[in-house]
């Protein structure tokens, strides 16, 4: 058995009765969205409401990964998502907030505080103003900038995985079960920028790529480097 509670919310978890594992596992099963089934195991999302604050509470039974490692029984994938929390954390790069995590045997609990408290998803200004920001472009590629100077590539960073936060200038990205550690920071460029250009370009013009890419790079006029990467995602967006 592996727990960790946040000692911030520890008094507030104990006076609702959910300090261990065992309390959170046993919730109601009121699926926040279809389960995703893999192989003999499962992983789902159900909400908890505590005090003001609400809770995302993932559960997951033989929903595992495979490393070098563990090559046969594998890991949960939510230990994946806590391990990059907390490299992010690390880093000082905004993340989620990790409520309570757990293993026990094949099962394994991942809670997080909500980020639509003081955070709107990108997906949902886009909706709303159907294009960009100069302000949202610069925060986004600083925020990726900053990743991949630690060579870390979030893999999937879309806009309805990129939140805003409301008072400060704060990016924070979700879904990190498929973040990683890459040897080379360009390796995370040029994934990370394709990513995030498949799915945004159709509300950016000419201006605003060319905007976002003198933001990322910091420079007008690219070097060698910035020129191969840029090469690359272009050509990968080229055979979509």
């Amino acid at each position: 058995m592996t727990e960790y509670v946040n000692p911030k919310w520890k008094k507030l978890l104990q006076k609702n009765h959910l300090l261990d594992f065992e309390s959170f596992w046993n919730l109601p099963n009121d699926w926040f969205e279809p389960l995703n089934t893999r192989r003999n195991g499962w992983s789902g999302v159900i909400t908890k409401k505590v005090g003001e604050d609400l809770f995302f509470v993932k559960k997951q039974e033989n929903h595992n990964f495979k490393s070098i490692r563990h090559p046969i029984s594998g890991q949960p994938t939510f230990l994946r998502e806590f391990q990059n929390i907390q490299y992010l954390i690390d880093h000082k790069i905004p993340t989620l907030e990790v409520i309570f995590f757990g293993i026990r045997d094949n099962q394994c609990v991942l809670v997080t505080r909500d980020l639509n408290k003081n955070n709107q998803s990108l997906q949902k200004i886009i909706k709303k103003k159907k294009l960009f920001s100069k302000t949202n472009l610069n925060r986004i590629a600083k925020t990726l900038r900053n990743m991949h100077h630690h060579n870390i590539q979030h893999t999937y960073p879309v806009p309805k995985h990129i939140y805003l936060n409301k008072v400060n200038e704060d990016i924070v990205l979700i879904d990190l079960e498929k973040m990683k550690k890459r040897l080379f920071a360009f390796q995370a460029s040029i994934r990370d920028l394709y990513a995030f250009l498949k799915y945004a370009r159709e509300n950016m013009d000419e201006q605003d790529i060319s905007y976002f890419l003198r933001k990322y790079f910091k420079s007008k006029k690219l070097n060698f480097l910035q020129k191969f990467i840029l090469r690359r995602v272009n050509k990968k967006i080229k055979k979509l």
